[in-house]
C-alpha cells in the first residue's frame, strides 16, 4: 500500500489516497487518530490501519483521503492528541495535517471527519468540542466524528454537550471495558439524548477494544461518510 509520508509543525503523518484518485475530483478526507503507543512503530500501525482502510470493501464502497498522524511516545510518553491530558497536545498540529492533506489533494471541505480509538478517541472528543464545523471555538473543521472507546479527561461535560448538541457523533464502547471508563460516553449520551446525529452504542461483549469489531462494520462508515458540514 502506498502511503504518502509528510509532516507539519513537527508532527509525521502519513497519507493513503482513494484507489483510482483522480485530481480533477473531490473527496471526503478523514483524520484517523491512534491508540497510545502505537506510533511507536509506524510500520504496526499502518498494518493495523489497512485493515481498515484499504480493506477492499473499504476503497470501494467510501474513496477517502485517509490522514494518519504519528505520534512516537518512546521519549515523551505524555504526548496525546488531545482530551487525555492538558499537556503536552498534538491536536492543532494533527487538525492542521488533515487540512493539509485536504487542501493539498482536493478535500471536500464540508466532508472532512475525525475517528479515533482509546486514545485517539479522547483526542477525537477534543477535536471536536474544540473543531466542529457548526460551533468550533479553535476552527470549523469536522463535519462529524466516529468515537471508540474514548472519553475526556480535560472538559466539563455540561459545557461540553451544550457545544455538541448539533454536531453528529457516533460513540461506541465496549460494556466491559476497564481501560478506558465508560462513564463518560453514558454521560454524554444522557445530557445528549434527543439530539440529532448523536448515537451511542453501547457493546455488552466487547471490552476496551471494540475498534476490531466496530471498524470492520460498513455501517459505521456509511453513517459517517453520509454526514456533512451544513447538513
Amino acid at each position: 500500500m502506498d502511503w504518502i509520508g509528510a509532516s507539519i509543525d513537527g508532527l509525521p503523518y502519513r497519507v493513503l489516497l482513494p484507489a483510482g484518485y483522480d485530481p480533477a475530483r473531490s473527496y471526503p478526507a478523514i483524520l484517523y487518530l491512534h491508540q497510545y503507543m502505537m506510533g511507536n512503530d509506524q510500520d504496526v500501525l499502518l498494518h493495523e490501519v489497512e485493515g481498515w482502510f484499504a480493506a477492499p470493501w473499504f476503497r470501494t464502497k467510501f474513496p477517502a483521503i485517509v490522514v494518519v498522524p504519528i505520534l512516537d511516545q518512546r521519549g515523551n510518553a505524555g504526548a496525546n492528541f488531545g482530551g487525555k491530558r492538558v499537556k503536552p497536545v498534538m491536536e492543532d498540529a494533527a487538525v492542521a495535517a488533515v487540512q493539509q492533506a485536504a487542501k493539498q489533494y482536493h478535500g471536500d471541505s464540508a466532508r472532512i471527519y475525525v475517528t479515533g480509538n482509546s486514545m485517539g478517541g479522547m483526542g477525537a472528543w477534543d477535536m471536536l468540542i474544540h473543531y466542529n464545523a457548526q460551533d468550533g471555538d479553535k476552527g470549523r473543521v469536522f463535519a462529524a466524528g466516529l468515537i471508540l472507546a474514548g472519553r475526556n479527561g480535560v472538559a466539563d461535560p455540561e459545557q461540553a454537550a451544550q457545544v455538541l448538541r448539533g454536531v453528529p457523533i457516533w460513540a461506541i464502547h465496549g460494556g466491559r471495558d476497564h481501560e478506558v471508563s465508560a462513564a463518560w460516553d453514558r454521560t454524554m449520551a444522557r445530557l445528549l439524548e434527543g439530539a440529532p446525529g448523536f448515537r451511542y452504542t453501547e457493546d455488552a461483549a466487547l471490552a476496551h477494544d471494540v475498534w476490531h469489531t466496530w471498524y470492520e462494520r460498513p455501517e459505521v462508515w456509511a453513517w459517517l461518510f453520509g454526514q456533512r458540514a451544513g447538513g
